[in-house]
């Protein structure tokens, strides 16, 4: 077998947090949610689907030991930390924040229409680093476009301290394509939109997703996998080598 399916998260499934200028879905436990099952994927802790009202946003509050990663899906966030940073993460721009021995920080939506993004935590390999900050874009990208590469670190401009490389993909059709050739063995889809097939072509086994819902798989033979959409998609996939 090809492919393994390990977890499968439908979005309507995820954990929800609600407040008068929130709305979160938590693919893993978070906050006042826990669930043993979905306490984590591999070194994955958090990914976060948040939409943020116009006008508000997260006040100060800390971080330590984690890699934490920030997509602007729609609208654009205000950051301000301790390091001294002050920069507005824009539309497909995204955030590295490595909060190590320990960092403060806000993020506000300043504008008057919604911010969607993505937060992900992911544990670090190395415990007390000195915290650091880094941001690029990926405006007007198609296809798999590597965003953090943990493995090969001179080829990606961002890098955290963990041995996992994350992809922002999107696709305006895809028929009987694959997943990117660098992938490691353990893998989590993210769908931030559209329609996706993963399919095991060996035994004709596949899994079809949907806007939201995640994917947790093994992959024991890469040239045995292939995706499929009749629509566009966009989407995020982590890839690790070990669980």
């Amino acid at each position: 077998m090809a492919l393994n399916i390990l977890k499968f998260r439908k979005s309507n499934e995820r954990f929800k947090s609600n407040r008068e200028w929130l709305d979160s879905k938590h693919s893993f436990s978070f906050a006042e949610h826990r669930d043993p099952i979905w306490d984590n994927f591999g070194k994955i802790r958090v990914i976060n689907e948040d939409i943020i009202s116009p006008n508000s946003g997260f006040n100060t509050h800390s971080h330590s030991n984690m890699e934490i990663v920030t997509i602007v899906i729609k609208g654009e966030i205000t950051h301000r930390d301790s390091l001294n940073n002050l920069g507005i993460i824009h539309e497909d721009e995204v955030q590295v924040m490595s909060a190590g021995t320990g960092i403060t920080h806000s993020e506000k939506n300043e504008k008057n229409t919604d911010c969607k993004l993505f937060q992900i935590w992911i544990y670090p390999d190395i415990q007390d680093l000195n915290p650091s900050y880094n941001q690029i874009s990926i405006k007007n990208t198609s296809g798999n476009n590597l965003i953090i590469d943990s493995f090969k670190k001179n080829k990606c401009p961002l890098f955290i301290n963990q041995d996992i490389s994350i992809w922002r993909c999107k696709y305006n059709l895809l028929n009987k394509k694959y997943l990117p050739s660098e992938i490691e063995k353990f893998n989590w889809i993210q769908i931030i939109e559209g329609d996706l097939i993963v399919r095991d072509k060996n035994n004709k086994s596949s899994k079809k997703l949907s806007s939201g819902d995640g994917l947790g798989f093994e992959i024991s033979d890469f040239s045995g996998i292939d995706i499929q959409s009749d629509t566009y998609v966009d989407m995020l996939l982590f890839s690790m080598p070990k669980l």
